[in-house]
């Protein structure tokens, strides 16, 4: 009589094709996990050189002048020394100078990484996949079109502002602060 410890060839079988089986998928998770470390990595090394070299210059420049005319526009509401109408003038020109600066918002100005764009959309068709435009940024889109069309009621559309706008006010606080003989550090 066989022993009940002999094994059974269909059961050695089917062993092996569960081993084969079970090997298989946990090399294939593996892959799959390596894979996305793998973009994870990219994806933080990309974002960390974009936030350094784009992100936070345009915002710190972006803060400097708002802040530099707001301080402007406090500084001309105190100022004695100089006519009344000069004075409404350049308070005028500060006002105008601070309110077009406080609708710039950071998407307005920050450019278009092209390049990163065209890269995504050849490795998601070649995937047979699609660019989906993120949830989160899609209703922030929404949000912003909302609060421009409020804005907008009751008069004409504003173009929303661009980079060669804010160079344009830019120029003109450097101008305000010449005028009131100020040395303003702009960086």
């Amino acid at each position: 009589m066989d022993s009940p410890w002999d094994e059974n060839p269909d059961e050695s079988n089917v062993r092996e094709v569960e081993w084969a089986k079970i090997s298989s998928e946990f090399s294939n998770v593996g892959y799959r996990e390596g894979i996305i470390a793998g973009k994870e990595a990219a994806s933080q090394e990309g974002f960390d050189i974009g936030y350094a070299t784009v992100g936070v210059p345009i915002g710190r420049e972006l803060g400097i002048l708002r802040g530099i005319s707001s301080v402007l526009l406090a500084f001309l509401k105190d100022a004695a020394d100089m006519g009344v109408q000069e004075k409404e003038n350049l308070v005028a020109e500060a006002r105008d100078i601070s309110s077009q600066l406080s609708k710039v918002r950071f998407s307005d100005i920050m450019p278009r990484d092209l390049e990163a764009e065209q890269h995504a959309r050849e490795h998601l068709e070649a995937e047979g996949e699609t660019l989906v435009e993120n949830e989160q940024i899609a209703a922030k889109r929404d949000i912003e079109g909302l609060e421009d069309m409020l804005a907008n009621l009751g008069s004409a559309k504003e173009a929303r502002p661009t980079v060669e706008d804010v160079h344009s006010l830019k120029s003109r606080l450097e101008v305000l602060s010449i005028r009131l003989g100020l040395n303003v550090n702009w960086t």
